[in-house]
């Protein structure tokens, strides 16, 4: 693992999150600023179930999975957090206690923001606390959105607007082994596993064509025009 300072082209990136969004350059700084970036060549725990939640985390690059037992005692991913996302912070301002696992992969570039600071700053500076609660609040309304959408469309449909949404990020090249496991891109999306594999063999109209664990979007223009079709 590397270190660097928070820099400015990273505050950049911070901006760019939900929970900061509605934050100006300064007090964003004031907020963050103090922190580094850890930078992982290595499948890295960030911490364990149970531990103390006395920070949370923004991924500005990469991917942390965020995990935990099953009662076989087998580790299973919950979901996966993408670069410009934040976690634990639910955590660190409920329980106390992180209830899952999270690990590094390879690549990921986190920032930890400690609690103590974090919450001198915001008792130092109240209005950062409004800004932070607008963000939310609009982020809620972003989520509850998002799910009403999911609750209209069909397994197939909402497989389709995922795997459409990695190809135009530029996280997953539209061909090949899906970036994550299925169980976790059912979680997602709301479906069980079992479903998701019905879906994907039901997208043969959409451009989608499935060969064992590959997948490959052999027409883009017609998965935009299915997942169109999806959201009227």
């Amino acid at each position: 693992m590397k270190q660097r300072a928070i820099g400015p082209a990273d505050l950049a990136r911070i901006a760019q999150v939900p929970l900061f969004s509605r934050i100006d350059e300064g007090p964003l700084a004031s907020l963050c600023g103090r922190g580094t970036v850890r930078v992982f060549d290595a499948p890295t725990l960030l911490f364990s179930t149970g531990d103390p939640a006395d920070g949370f985390f923004v991924v500005l690059a990469g991917r942390v999975h965020l995990s935990t037992l099953t009662v076989e005692g087998a580790e299973a991913v919950v979901t996966v957090v993408e670069a410009g996302e934040t976690f634990a912070e639910a955590a660190m301002f409920g329980s106390g206690r992180f209830p899952v696992n999270a690990e590094a992969q390879p690549g990921a570039e986190v920032v930890r923001i400690d609690r103590t600071p974090f919450e001198a700053a915001l008792r130092d500076t109240p209005d950062l606390a409004f800004h932070m609660l607008d963000a939310l609040i609009a982020r809620q309304h972003f989520l509850i959105a998002e799910v009403s959408q999911l609750k209209s469309q069909s397994p197939a449909q909402r497989l389709a607007s995922y795997l459409l949404a990695l190809l135009e990020s530029g996280r997953w090249a539209g061909h090949g082994r899906l970036p994550h496991a299925k169980q976790v891109i059912a979680s997602r999306i709301g479906v069980d596993p079992a479903s998701l594999s019905r879906a994907l063999r039901r997208l043969d109209s959409a451009g989608i064509v499935c060969e064992g664990e590959e997948v490959v979007i052999t027409d883009p223009a017609r998965l935009r025009d299915f997942c169109a079709g999806s959201t009227r």
